[in-house]
């Protein structure tokens, strides 16, 4: 995501105008204007800062790499679509028995 998208989603969520925002910031909603529409982008520290002024904190972490969806994806484009909807069908059959177990 970037700062633009970052600071446009902050800024709705706190139900500011760009003009409040600016306000907030010390500087213009031409700035903010710039900014989320991607004619100029801001810096890591602008970016925090427009964040905390909508009243919100920039979280970072770093996670593993989770592919366990792309290898699932690449294994249902190597069937033909006949096989992928009768998967489909299976899967739908055993949900059903498992809930009609469920509810007794």
């Amino acid at each position: 995501m970037s700062g633009a998208a970052l600071i446009t989603e902050a800024r709705k969520r706190a139900g500011l105008t760009q003009t409040e925002l600016a306000r907030r910031l010390r500087t213009h909603q031409s700035a903010i204007a710039r900014w989320e529409t991607g004619r100029t982008a801001p810096d890591y520290d602008r970016v925090v800062a427009a964040l905390r002024a909508a009243g919100f904190e920039l979280g970072v972490s770093l996670s593993p790499i989770d592919d366990h969806d792309v290898s699932l994806i690449r294994r249902e484009l190597k069937l033909l679509p006949h096989q992928r909807l009768s998967d489909m069908v299976k899967a739908v059959r055993k949900l059903s028995a498992i809930e009609s177990v469920a509810r007794g």
